[in-house]
């Protein structure tokens, strides 16, 4: 009696690990702890340089020095390295990043937008150098960049508070075109909730990109919303709308390839778990079971850090741990 108690119990327990066994991360490339900051907010890959290889960029705080900046970070002798550091956004904050190629040369830039001002920075002559800032009087809550339109240039995607209720904030997205004069506002959403988090990329690959915002109250499962840019009606329009796509909010989402080359939906949560979903018929579907990390997540991105020809998954772990993992 007691050997069939025990051999139920083996039982019990292999089919219970076989979840974590399948969830974990196939091998880390590179990992850090206490890095760089204090806290991440977030993580985007660029390849500002033009030399092939992406760079990873990383928005962070020190609480201790008082200091609030954007970090370059290019891959040397098998581990991130910092090469740049832009100038201290402390008196600026809240201060949300991302990367994209705005205007019409197609020249790639890494977009700073503070509460005053707008910055972007590009590479010229081995140096990382502003080439335009201009002010504003958006107090903007997320940023993200892509190509709505199909015009060859990214739009900036802000969210912005659209109304506020008793018990929340209900936000807006809107969109706008980069000038030579500033921020031109194109059009923007329908009341979306209080959208927690924002990512965009084109995810049915039709050339177009979508935005997909989540938006929720506490630590709640939200509402995924996709949307689409009507060129008619000059406004984002919803597309999909799921619930319940992830157990509790994401921290982070991006959308970029995946090993097969089709586009996915990334997304970090707060339980240290990374899902990929695929847009097909209509709606989201998971990819595979999520990857499970030590930490909670606050951050993800893609790029290919080392030139092999594959993207590497950069994950940030809450409050300042990296890890970079290949899911091939």
């Amino acid at each position: 009696m007691r050997y069939l108690f025990k051999f139920a119990i083996t039982i019990l327990l292999f089919f219970t690990m076989i979840p974590f066994v399948w969830s974990a991360p196939p091998s880390y490339l590179f990992t850090a702890n206490d890095y760089l900051y204090e806290a991440w907010f977030k993580v985007e890959t660029i390849n500002l340089s033009g030399a092939g290889t992406a760079q990873c960029a990383v928005l962070g705080r020190d609480y201790t020095d008082g200091r609030l900046s954007v970090q370059l970070l290019s891959w040397e002798k098998a581990k991130l390295t910092s090469w740049w550091e832009s100038p201290n956004l402390l008196a600026e904050g809240p201060v949300m990043m991302t990367t994209g190629r705005p205007f019409s040369t197609g020249e790639p830039m890494l977009i700073i937008l503070s509460q005053d001002h707008l910055y972007l920075y590009r590479h010229e002559n081995e140096n990382i150098i502003l080439s335009s800032q201009f002010k504003h009087t958006l107090f903007p809550h997320e940023l993200s960049a892509a190509d709505l339109d199909g015009d060859g240039r990214d739009e900036l995607i802000i969210v912005r508070i659209g109304q506020r209720m008793p018990s929340y904030d209900d936000k807006v997205v809107e969109v706008y075109r980069l000038t030579g004069e500033g921020l031109e506002k194109m059009g923007s959403s329908p009341y979306l909730g209080n959208i927690r988090c924002l990512t965009a990329g084109d995810l049915d690959g039709d050339g177009l990109a979508e935005v997909v915002t989540e938006a929720g109250l506490s630590t709640r499962p939200g509402v995924f919303t996709l949307l689409r840019w009507d060129p008619d009606r000059q406004e984002l329009v919803s597309r999909i709308q799921t619930e319940k796509l992830l157990s509790t909010l994401p921290f982070g989402m991006t959308v970029a390839p995946g090993a097969e080359g089709s586009p996915l939906l990334y997304t970090a949560d707060g339980w240290g778990r990374l899902n990929r979903f695929v847009l097909e018929e209509g709606k989201l579907s998971p990819v595979t079971e999520h990857f499970s990390f030590p930490n909670g997540l606050v951050g993800v991105t893609t790029g290919d850090l080392n030139g092999d020809g594959h993207n590497e998954v950069i994950v940030v772990g809450h409050p300042n741990n990296l890890y970079i993992v290949s899911l091939i």
